[in-house]
């Protein structure tokens, strides 16, 4: 004798078979379009555009966007930091507070400088620290030798605002960045992990010290422009 299957359980069976079809063609197609998702965000892969911490690159962009600590070497006697505005310092026996840079010009080699304590500091790298004695500042400008491995380029400065756009391999996101000051690129520049990767927006330009601007492509042509230029010019 044939069995009858009841309508009901037919709908059921057909059912789960069709749940079972549905869920292997997800199954297959999740992989592709995973990787669409990732094509349509992921516009930085592994090229001649991308940089890393370590690069060539990236270190001549921290020596352009490093704190130029030289203008007061005059007063500090210390090329890896300066003295933080405004503070005060005896002229000739006489004691006058300070504000600005400007303010400096009028200073000569020849004249008895005293700085005034306590004050603070900021090195080339954006750090900062105070000071409350002649020992201690003399301690500071001991320490400079650490220093000396850290090019300041003060030859050229970028003109903002600098976009730069990221790869975080660790948490696999994409971002875009907008700089308008060089400490916040240098400070970027230093944060950086072994596993970022990163692209600059060109093109850029860089504007020398009479503010005559220079327009950069790529990085070759950044890198190639850093190394035919000095270092160090005069103010």
């Amino acid at each position: 004798m044939v069995g009858i299957i009841s309508p009901k359980l037919f709908y059921k069976c057909k059912l789960k078979n069709m749940f079972k079809f549905y869920k292997s063609i997800i199954f297959l197609l999740f992989p592709i379009l995973l990787l669409s998702c990732y094509e349509d965000d992921a516009p930085l892969v592994e090229n001649e555009n991308t940089l890393h911490h370590s690069s060539n690159l990236s270190s001549k962009v921290k020596s352009i966007t490093s704190h130029n600590a030289s203008f007061d070497d005059l007063i500090d006697n210390a090329f890896c930091f300066s003295l933080i505005f405004p503070y005060e310092l005896s002229i000739n026996n006489q004691l006058r507070v300070f504000n600005s840079a400007q303010d400096l010009s009028p200073l000569r080699e020849d004249d008895a400088i005293e700085i005034v304590f306590p004050l603070s500091v900021v090195f080339s790298d954006y750090s900062l620290q105070e000071v409350n004695s002649t020992p201690e500042l003399n301690a500071l400008i001991n320490q400079c030798t650490d220093f000396q491995s850290f090019t300041t380029f003060n030859c050229y400065s970028i003109k903002f605002p600098l976009t730069l756009k990221d790869f975080n391999d660790v948490n696999s996101s994409f971002q875009t960045h907008h700089f308008f000051n060089n400490k916040d690129i240098f400070l970027y520049l230093e944060n950086l992990h072994d596993s970022d990767v990163y692209e600059i927006g060109y093109p850029i330009s860089l504007l020398n010290k009479i503010s005559l601007e220079v327009v950069i492509n790529d990085n070759q042509e950044f890198i190639d422009m850093l190394d035919s230029s000095p270092s160090h010019c005069e103010e």
